[in-house]
């Protein structure tokens, strides 16, 4: 399973984004893309100590509300683009045996019959592949 495809299931999970300038970002996960863009909503911004006021000045710009003691900013949703994320730390209550799951390949494996169905069908299937002839009732 690619990266990204397990991003796309963490939907409305806490997560903690470090970007490669050092700037943190949490907030909870809503939309990850193809290109692992990110959004995130009711997030607090943490930059780092060395960037200068021209950071702290774009995010009076995009409407949020600054401390000026923490350089912590809290805003209402933020977009990341993919290729400036450094890491992703994920909760550490999160089931991860769950997420990591492939549904594309247990579909594969169920058509194919390696796998059992366990949708509930009342029917066996039978040696060659095809349903079991139901047995008739006698009058």
């Amino acid at each position: 399973m690619k990266l990204v495809h397990f991003l796309m299931k963490l939907r409305n999970e806490q997560v903690t984004v470090e970007l490669k300038n050092g700037t943190t970002v949490w907030g909870t996960l809503q939309t990850v893309s193809p290109q692992m863009n990110a959004t995130l909503t009711d997030v607090k911004l943490s930059l780092p100590n060395k960037s200068g006021n021209c950071a702290a000045a774009g995010v009076f710009l995009s409407g949020g509300q600054h401390n000026a003691e923490q350089k912590t900013t809290a805003l209402q949703y933020i977009n990341i683009r993919g290729n400036t994320i450094r890491q992703i730390i994920l909760p550490d209550a999160l089931n991860l045996d769950s997420l990591l799951v492939d549904e594309r390949h247990l579909q594969r494996m169920r058509h194919s019959g390696k796998l059992a169905d366990d949708s509930g069908r009342k029917r066996r299937m039978d040696t060659n592949g095809g349903p079991a002839k139901r047995a008739r009732r006698a009058l």
